[in-house]
C-alpha cells in the first residue's frame, strides 16, 4: 500500500518584497516540477516593464556582426537584459 505524506508549508521571513518558503516533504523530482510551475504562475502576474523585441537596420538574425562593432548582435541582445525599466503609467505598451 502506498504511504502519502502531506506536505507542509512554512513561511522562512516574509516582507514587501521577498518571501522565503518551505515545502516539505516532497517525492523526489517534485520540487522542479512545482517550482517552476510557480515561477511561470508568479512571473505572468506580476506587473512590469522590459524590453521584450529589438530591431537592428542591416541585422538579419541574432548571429549577425553589425560593422565596426565590437560585439555580435548575441552579446548586445544579451546586454539588453540587464536593463532597468520603470514605468510610469498604467499603459500595457510603449
Amino acid at each position: 500500500m502506498l504511504d502519502f505524506q502531506v506536505p507542509r508549508i512554512s513561511s522562512e521571513s516574509v516582507d514587501d518584497n521577498r518571501g522565503s518558503f518551505t515545502i516539505e516533504p516532497l517525492d523526489r523530482g517534485f520540487g522542479y516540477t512545482f517550482g517552476n510551475s510557480l515561477r511561470r504562475v508568479l512571473l505572468s502576474s506580476l506587473t512590469g516593464a522590459a524590453v521584450t523585441s529589438v530591431r537592428i537596420e542591416g541585422v538579419a538574425h541574432e548571429f549577425s556582426t553589425i560593422k565596426g562593432v565590437k560585439e555580435d548582435v548575441t552579446d548586445i541582445v544579451l546586454n539588453l537584459k540587464g536593463i532597468v525599466c520603470r514605468m510610469h503609467s498604467d499603459a500595457t505598451e510603449i
